[in-house]
């Protein structure tokens, strides 16, 4: 009777939501675990009443070796049983992870979607049906929570979103399983998601059930009916930014450039001017991925500046220009590639780098005479002078480049941490780097290495300050 009541929890859902119309084809993401398992049974039982065509498709993600292989085969004997269509790909995450910079999980996930967008443009289908379910959201939503995210973030995963659509996300993770179980379904275990090893199988380890046994027995419901109405705010504040953004916008727009009225900007409150904000990045660079906290308050601090020709870089190399009267939404144009250079550093005098038009000034200074640590701007760098082994040399990253950052213990790979400090791909051949031989003593405009740094036995200091174009100066 469970499994019965199960069904029509789903389908009540899909009508309420519209999810589904008669006629549909529709994508079911399988992983072969029990929650998309138990869509994919769900919707065979619905086919005939909602009118639906399911269509199975799975993505070996070449992570866990035979598991995986054996995961594809349940899928396909599963979807044999039920005559229904099946699409089976693999796909090398492992290598698009190292050479994207994306974190293994979010590599994963960006080749999936693609691999379900693409499928279901090639077959026709109007939707894709993921497994997503109540516990999924509410661990979404603590995670967002512990990285600050604000009512957007809180909303959590989204029921329908474009061709996607989750009818299992107000059921919970037991139901499912006990649904399985009633219907001897054949269900894979993923031993990755029995590995602590991630902040999403942590919560899900451990936090969510410290929440539900010590503190509300409920969390799990409570947690979705917060996303539901963050949900609902969101989207209404949301069309309440984008109304103003067209009235903010001017005429002017060249080049994918979007122009803001200053003036009517700062008239908004705080909280809709933020959104205006991050809208008009979005319409600057075509995308629907959030700006970050972050770079929306250093937005709103330079849009608050009193003078003008002020501006900021943003990801996707936009660039924000804030101007007496507008703040000016462009592209930066693609940098030229930059050749492998290296030159010597003098010290001290200037060094001027053509291939990426900086100049490195570098001073011996007595201790006593050093700049705080307090006051110096991330183009500085002090380091202790003695330590420093003749000649130094400023060069372009190579491959293979380990370093030891300053404050973070150890070494790592200098590829790393550019991409742990954001830094975009096309940026970080125009990064300088001082090196003593093979050793790098300052990334510059980054972190300088352990290895050189200023101690209370430092008596004389190399001072390097990036100054920029030569022209700059002319």
């Amino acid at each position: 009777m469970a499994g019965i009541d199960l069904v029509k929890k789903v389908r009540l859902l899909i009508e309420k939501l519209e999810m589904l119309k008669p006629g549909d084809k529709v994508l079911a993401g399988v992983s072969g675990g029990s929650d998309s398992i138990a869509l994919l049974h769900i919707l065979w039982i619905l086919k005939d009443d909602l009118q639906i065509f399911p269509v199975v498709a799975h993505l070996n993600h070449q992570l866990r070796g035979e598991e995986a292989k054996e995961d594809a085969r349940s899928v396909r004997e599963f979807s044999k049983k039920l005559e229904l269509p099946c699409y089976i790909e693999e796909a090398d995450v492992k290598s698009y992870h190292k050479s994207s910079g994306l974190s293994l999980q979010e590599a994963c996930r960006e080749i999936r979607f693609s691999f379900f967008e693409q499928l279901a443009g090639k077959l026709g289908a109007g939707r894709v049906a993921l497994g997503h379910h109540a516990d999924d959201q509410a661990e979404t939503i603590l995670l967002n929570l512990l990285r600050g995210a604000g009512i957007s973030g809180l909303k959590g995963i989204s029921y329908v979103r474009g061709l996607f659509i989750r009818p299992l996300l107000e059921i919970r993770r037991r139901e499912i399983e006990k649904y399985c179980l009633q219907h001897n379904l054949p269900v894979r275990q993923d031993s990755s998601n029995l590995k602590p090893v991630y902040t999403r199988n942590r919560i899900r380890l451990n936090l969510l059930p410290l929440l539900e046994r010590e503190y509300n027995p409920q969390i799990v419901n409570t947690l979705v009916q917060l996303g539901n109405l963050c949900s609902e705010e969101d989207a209404y504040l949301e069309e309440l930014a984008m109304i103003n953004l067209e009235k903010i916008k001017t005429n002017e727009k060249k080049n994918g450039m979007v122009v803001l009225d200053n003036n009517m900007l700062r008239e908004l409150s705080a909280p809709l001017c933020r959104r205006v904000l991050r809208l008009a990045w979005n319409e600057a660079t075509g995308e629907t991925k959030e700006l970050s906290y972050h770079h929306v308050d250093k937005l709103m601090e330079l849009l608050h500046k009193k003078a003008g020709g002020r501006v900021m870089i943003l990801p996707r190399r936009i660039r924000a220009l804030k101007t007496n009267n507008f703040l000016q939404f462009s592209r930066e144009a693609e940098p030229a590639s930059v050749l492998p250079y290296k030159r010597s550093l003098i010290v001290p005098g200037v060094t001027y780098i053509p291939e990426i038009d900086l100049r490195i000034q570098a001073e011996v200074i007595d201790i006593s005479d050093a700049p705080p640590f307090s006051e110096m701007s991330s183009n500085e760098a002090l380091l202790d002078y003695d330590l420093v082994k003749h000649p130094l040399f400023v060069r372009r990253r190579v491959e293979g480049d380990v370093f030891s950052p300053f404050g973070l213990g150890g070494t790592m790979k200098l590829k790393k941490f550019l991409i742990d400090s954001k830094i975009a791909r096309y940026k970080r051949d125009r990064i300088p780097l001082v090196v003593c031989g093979d050793d790098i003593v300052w990334v510059g405009g980054l972190r300088l290495s352990q290895d050189w740094k200023v101690t209370g036995g430092t008596v004389n200091c190399l001072y390097l300050q990036i100054l920029g174009s030569s022209a700059a100066t002319a």
